[in-house]
């Protein structure tokens, strides 16, 4: 029987490359229905993906803070550490109180207010743009932004000071120098603010002194005071970065749970995510008017098929042909078709996604604008031959239903 059934798929073949006109008809009528498709959604994987590493290349869009900050601090060091473990969550650290962040240094093109963002190993911003966070020390390490770097008229290895001022319990100004050593400088799309990375620690020490709070390995500097309180170090704020753009409304949620209304850039991620639905929204349509065209086609060119080889047909099942070797007669036809239309589709894909690709070569930077992925092609191929296989079935159904007594009246 098996060598039957093989013998009847062996005819099929043959029968449809001697029918070579109808089946290349069939053929190209089916690419030209799935080439645009594939197309389609080439150039919304490409649109898409390009926008989001646009987003991407700016990594504060990963970054959401609290709303809010409290003035005598709202965050525990316990509590920070502890946001890491949210789903999502990359990168965590506290932030200080403006009185420590915000510090006016002194460089060779004269002075200026450098916004200060604390920073760890880990930092991702850093990671982005392979910039070793600054270490802490004596004359702890700072990045800076571009600007800032050009407004106080210093490069990397160069120096500034910051002037501390504070006012001593008894009411007496008092202020100490703190030079900083300019690690690297970030490059200019980083951010247009005057902006400074240097490590928590040394940001904990500004905060100390200014509160009049003693900070014994910097005494020499003249960071003397009270004694620290006891209890756990408090933060104002907190940084909190998110793995991908899909974790950012997920960790603000997480964090709206504990009370804490969140500061994203989720606009602009909600943009993207509009554009990518509203486009694969169109493709759906598209592609169920397509696959409908496709079965019909299918289903009445097979149903013909069969009616025009009835009489081949039942002269099988009277040389002993088993009944699952006429299923498969029209339904391995049907598959060649559905096989061979999706290569010839995949070979007009490549010629127009190039095109495409050198069409907009300019605007999308030399990215590829019309791209698909593995995976998709294999998705689209079992859906054809999917398709292929249900539109076939019944009149391959009925090729196995053929009586030989039908043949022998007929002859």
């Amino acid at each position: 029987m098996l060598n039957k059934v093989a013998l009847a798929a062996r005819l099929a073949l043959q029968d449809w490359l001697h029918e070579r006109t109808l089946s290349l008809c069939a053929v190209l009528a089916l690419a030209s229905m799935l080439a645009p498709l594939l197309v389609l959604q080439g150039v919304k994987n490409g649109v898409v993906g390009i926008m989001r590493e646009r987003l991407l290349q700016d990594p504060e869009v990963l970054i959401i803070t609290p709303a809010g900050s409290g003035s005598e601090g709202s965050y525990t060091a316990e509590f920070i550490a502890s946001l890491i473990r949210l789903p999502g969550a990359r990168f965590v650290i506290g932030r200080t109180r403006d009185i420590a962040t915000d510090l006016g240094l002194q460089g060779p093109s004269g002075g200026k207010s450098v916004q200060m963002e604390p920073c760890a190993p880990g930092e991702p911003l850093l990671e982005h743009y392979q910039v070793a966070p600054p270490r802490d020390g004596a004359e702890p390490e700072l990045v800076l932004s571009a600007r800032a770097a050009q407004a106080l008229g210093v490069r990397v290895g160069g120096r500034v000071t910051a002037n501390l001022g504070r006012r001593t319990p008894e009411g007496r100004l008092e202020s100490t120098t703190l030079r900083f050593h300019v690690s690297a400088v970030l490059p200019e799309q980083v951010s247009g603010r005057n902006l400074g990375l240097l490590p928590l620690q040394v940001l904990e020490d500004i905060q100390d002194y200014r509160d009049y709070i003693e900070v014994p390995r910097r005494a020499a500097q003249g960071f003397s005071g009270r004694p620290r309180p006891a209890g756990e170090r408090r933060y104002s704020s907190f940084r909190l970065y998110a793995q991908d753009l899909d974790a950012v409304e997920n960790l603000a949620s997480a964090l709206s749970a504990q009370g804490i209304e969140a500061r994203t850039r989720a606009r602009e991620i909600a943009g993207i995510r509009r554009l990518a639905a509203a486009i694969t929204s169109v493709i759906l349509i598209i592609s169920l008017a397509v696959g409908t065209g496709f079965a019909a086609f299918t289903l009445s060119s097979v149903q013909g098929a069969v009616r025009r080889k009835d009489r081949m047909l039942g002269m099988l099942r009277l040389l002993g042909f088993p009944r699952a070797a006429l299923l498969l007669f029209p339904l391995s036809q049907a598959l060649l078709t559905a096989v061979s239309g999706i290569m010839a589709s995949g070979c007009l894909y490549l010629p127009v996604s190039y095109g495409i690709d050198r069409l907009f070569a300019v605007q999308s930077g030399n990215a590829a604008l019309c791209r698909l992925s593995p995976a998709e092609m294999l998705a689209a191929t079992g859906i054809v031959v999917l398709l292929a296989i249900l539109a076939a079935a019944r009149a391959s159904w009925q090729a196995a239903s053929i009586e030989p007594s039908a043949v022998i009246r007929e002859i």
